[in-house]
């Protein structure tokens, strides 16, 4: 009977060191935060995006504004996709939305909760896409000042790069940078035949051999008043595909954004 008595006590002691040991060791915080924005549009879908920036350091009395960079996904995909690059850029001092486009991601329903997937789109539903990005960079400007969309980039592949030079016409402050992967003048309705950017530097890429994709550049970059940058790949693919694909696609990217809106150091 003591016996059993001292194999209870030993019991509750090893198990009680270790919740003392659990609750005692503090998790170890991100180094960014990160905010979930959710917004109702005009005709009832919700969407969503994902805002990361660097955590402020603990005591720092210095209000801090981080340049902003916008990823627009290509058709098909969502901004998980783009894996570990977003999280290079906030490393960098950058703050990053990481938008899921409607009717992909966590973006596919409406605010009965009902699916709308992009599958079944027209081009009259795809044109509401730059108000979406829209909408969701006036709603992240109510919830946080960390964040800049005067000092801002945009990263989009194919819709997510015609979405983008749309949204870029829509801001009154246009974009410091833009990096387009596999851009047409038409897709899915959305027409970007002229840029009207001002000067804004654009970086654009496609496959070398998507002859078409070729073509389009070549013709996008008349419309450009401003650096204009091809850098193709030599890899079969297309969209935010090729800065998985292609190392120096992607180290090109990043540079082309840091030469033309540094980071907050």
């Amino acid at each position: 009977m003591l016996k059993k008595a001292l194999v209870l006590i030993l019991v509750f002691v090893f198990t009680m060191s270790g919740v003392f040991a659990a609750t005692s060791t503090k998790k170890k915080k991100k180094p960014y935060i990160t905010k979930t924005i959710e917004v109702t549009t005009k005709d009832s879908h919700i969407m969503k995006a994902q805002l990361l920036y660097p955590r402020t350091p603990k005591g720092s009395k210095v209000k801090v504004q981080y340049p902003t960079i916008i990823f627009l996904h290509s058709l098909g995909y969502s901004s998980s996709q783009w894996k570990e690059l977003p999280y290079t850029f906030v490393k960098q001092g950058y703050a990053v939305m990481l938008v899921d486009l409607r009717g992909h991601g966590i973006s596919n329903k409406d605010a009965k909760f009902r699916v709308k997937s992009w599958t079944y789109f027209t081009p009259k539903t795809y044109k509401k896409y730059p108000y979406d990005i829209l909408a969701l960079i006036n709603t992240t400007k109510q919830i946080t000042k960390k964040v800049s969309f005067n000092n801002y980039a945009i990263v989009g592949g194919d819709i997510g790069a015609n979405t983008g030079v749309l949204v870029a016409q829509l801001m009154p402050i246009k974009p410091k940078a833009m990096v387009l992967l596999t851009p047409y003048q038409q897709f899915k309705g959305l027409n970007i035949f002229d840029y009207r950017l001002g000067t804004t530097p654009i970086l654009v890429m496609c496959s070398k051999s998507d002859k078409y994709a070729v073509c389009q550049e070549v013709s996008l970059k008349t419309f450009a008043k401003g650096k204009f940058v091809i850098h193709n790949t030599n890899y079969p693919t297309n969209g935010m595909l090729i800065l998985q694909h292609d190392s120096a696609c992607k180290k090109k990217a990043i540079e082309f954004i840091n030469q033309n809106m540094p980071a907050r150091k």
